[in-house]
């Protein structure tokens, strides 16, 4: 081996070192939580494991313990064997392999029960019904409001007395206001 290299991994010799999948490592260089040599082709060994230890988020020193004594359990058992694959327990799903996803499926499917059960209550509305139902609203009350000049423009025009042309004003506006909450009504309607 050349001095230059002494010290020094591949990709996949590091991953191999601490244990851990490729893409984790991928996922370090990404980050930039790996020192590489001046070529950026291999890891620098002693330096990566520290940077990649300081760096390290301390609210996950927990499940990274678990991980680590999983893979020395996996080792021991069977030297030959690559360490176990954990999944990321992000979803609040821990395990590996088939158990892992199998878990991971049954919580889907029940969380999907969750929201057809809480449209069926009426407690969640469809987007779809909704976007169409306040779409409706906004035209309707824009239809309205356009018009009003047009509406109330000759009728103002004859009106002297100031009192009663707010008082032509407010029940316009009045009945534009109860036709806007009666097409938001319509989405009280559609949970029904």
């Amino acid at each position: 081996m050349s001095q230059a290299l002494a010290g020094t991994a591949t990709f996949a010799g590091f991953a191999r070192m601490l244990g851990v999948n490729r893409s984790y490592i991928t996922q370090l260089r990404t980050d930039g939580r790996l020192v590489l040599t001046d070529d950026g082709k291999r890891v620098v060994v002693d330096a990566s494991r520290a940077l990649v230890r300081e760096s390290a988020d301390p609210s996950k020193a927990a499940v990274a313990a678990r991980h680590a004594a999983a893979r020395t359990e996996a080792t021991a058992q069977t030297p030959e064997a690559p360490p176990a694959n954990a999944q990321p327990a992000d979803d609040g799903i821990e395990g590996t392999g088939y158990q892992y996803w199998r878990e991971r499926n049954e919580r889907a499917k029940a969380l999907a029960s969750e929201r057809d059960n809480a449209i069926a209550d009426g407690k969640l509305l469809d987007a779809g019904d909704v976007a169409t139902i306040v779409s409706a609203a906004a035209v309707t009350i824009r239809t309205t409001l356009e018009s009003l000049p047009s509406v109330l423009g000759p009728q103002l025009a004859g009106i002297g007395d100031e009192a009663r042309a707010t008082a032509v004003l407010h029940e316009a506006f009045e009945h534009a206001l109860d036709e806007l909450s009666r097409r938001f009504g319509l989405v009280a309607k559609v949970t029904s």
